[in-house]
């Protein structure tokens, strides 16, 4: 239930789709506080399968039946959405593998600003479908 009302109910793809991400996307995270040497090559591959997985959640909300039936929430998720890959996307221009140690308090505000995007976009899906961020783990 969300807020006394029955919660949306997603297609398995779609579920799927958020439980792939949200894997990935705390691997990115862990990667992100280390400081081994093999750290800058764990990320360019988790930021590539991120990419992907971000590419999978897009397809599967399009193709999302019940989605479809509440144009007003797919509009609001389809914009938490686009403002999420769009933050991320900046952050990963700006912060190229090889420059995350040149100024680690400036990466680390860059990587705030991607997860204030995220924290509102699996907010949305707790709100609205009752699936908690943290319900998958890594």
């Amino acid at each position: 239930m969300a807020h006394g009302r029955v919660a949306m109910r997603l297609s398995v793809q779609l579920r799927d789709a958020l439980g792939n991400y949200r894997i990935v996307e705390d691997d990115v995270v862990a990667i992100g506080v280390r400081r081994d040497e093999g750290r800058k090559l764990a990320l360019v591959r988790s930021r590539r399968e991120l990419a992907e997985r971000i590419g999978d959640i897009a397809q599967a909300m399009e193709a999302d039946a019940e989605l479809k039936t509440e144009p007003d929430k797919q509009k609001e998720i389809d914009r938490l959405f686009a403002a999420m890959r769009y933050s991320l996307a900046l952050h990963q221009a700006s912060w190229p593998a090889v420059k995350i140690d040149e100024d680690p308090v400036a990466y680390r505000n860059s990587a705030l600003g991607v997860k204030e995007k995220s924290d509102a976009f699996w907010a949305w899906w707790q709100h609205n479908v009752g699936l908690k961020r943290d319900q998958w783990g890594a």
